[in-house]
């Protein structure tokens, strides 16, 4: 009896003849792999690059005018961007508040729209791009951070060289200090230091004596998190991000030479005494406490 699935000559002759069925394939065909066009690649090259790279892009000798044409389209794409990131950046530091310019700066202040031009009070204030920013979940006005201190308080100490820090990495966002007891007279210490957060003419936190921090042990990207909560900034910046990830690596690598070549102090019988530093002053009492204490 003819077995239809050996591979033999014979069977070869009879599927020739259509008198068994084909041989099944050896394995699946490979899918069909989508072609890809001229046009589709400098697309895809000219949407990732930025102004810089476009630029270089549109030296080279070997363009031709579609393709010329599709870089410059996209190279005034990225400078109006740029330009639109340079309008909302207007600071870019932590600046001295003095008392008496404390609704000027800080309640009036907040009210203005992101660009520095338009205050965004009544929907007939507010432009085109204005609606369109807040339908894609933009924020309305600009968030304004006042850090109360007091010198001789630990944790402002600690807390001022990180808002130094955030100020630059976030510049559409306004950073100003003012002395505690100078801001709001007979201030209690056991509330300092503390951070008002202010956006479109609203106070929308208020953090006393660290709260929600990590005391002396909170880092920016501590704090970042804790702005972006109140909405004060709109989202983490990439440079401190990028500086953690150093960070991080370069602690990976000090504690791998540490052990290796060296004792591990941590497989030893040996325990060093002392005590840590301080989590930091934690959450203030509110008793007497309110918003009202804010209103100036």
């Amino acid at each position: 009896m003819v077995n239809p699935n050996e591979d033999t000559e014979f069977n070869d002759a009879l599927r020739a003849q259509g008198i068994l069925p084909p041989k099944p394939p050896s394995r699946s065909p490979s899918p069909d792999i989508p072609h890809i066009t001229h046009d589709d690649a400098v697309r895809a090259i000219a949407a990732t690059a930025d102004a810089d790279q476009l630029v270089t892009l549109l030296e080279g000798d070997n363009l031709d005018s579609d393709d010329e044409r599709m870089f410059e389209e996209y190279k005034r794409k990225r400078l109006g961007e740029m330009k639109k990131e340079e309008k909302k950046g207007r600071f870019g530091s932590l600046e001295p508040l003095a008392r008496e310019d404390f609704v000027k700066e800080v309640t009036e202040g907040s009210k203005i729209s992101p660009d520095g031009e338009l205050p965004q009070g009544e929907d007939d204030d507010m432009d085109e791009d204005d609606e369109a920013n807040i339908d894609k979940g933009g924020l309305k006005g600009t968030g304004v951070v006042v850090f109360l201190f007091k010198d001789s308080v630990p944790l402002s100490q600690h807390l001022r060289p990180l808002l130094h820090q955030l100020a630059p990495a976030h510049p559409s966002t306004k950073f100003l200090s003012i002395p505690a007891g100078l801001c709001i007279p007979n201030y209690p210490d056991k509330n300092v230091p503390t951070l008002l957060i202010y956006r479109n003419g609203d106070m929308v936190g208020n953090v006393i004596a660290g709260m929600g921090l990590k005391g002396m042990k909170t880092t920016v990207r501590d704090l970042e998190g804790l702005l972006l909560y109140y909405k004060a900034i709109e989202k983490p910046s990439a440079t401190l991000l990028r500086q953690q990830q150093r960070d991080d690596d370069s602690d990976l690598d000090d504690d791998f030479d540490d052990k290796v070549g060296g004792v591990n102090a941590r497989s030893t019988t040996i325990r060093s005494g002392g005590s840590g530093l301080g989590t930091g002053r934690g959450q203030a009492e509110s008793d007497g406490d309110s918003d009202s204490d804010f209103d100036l």
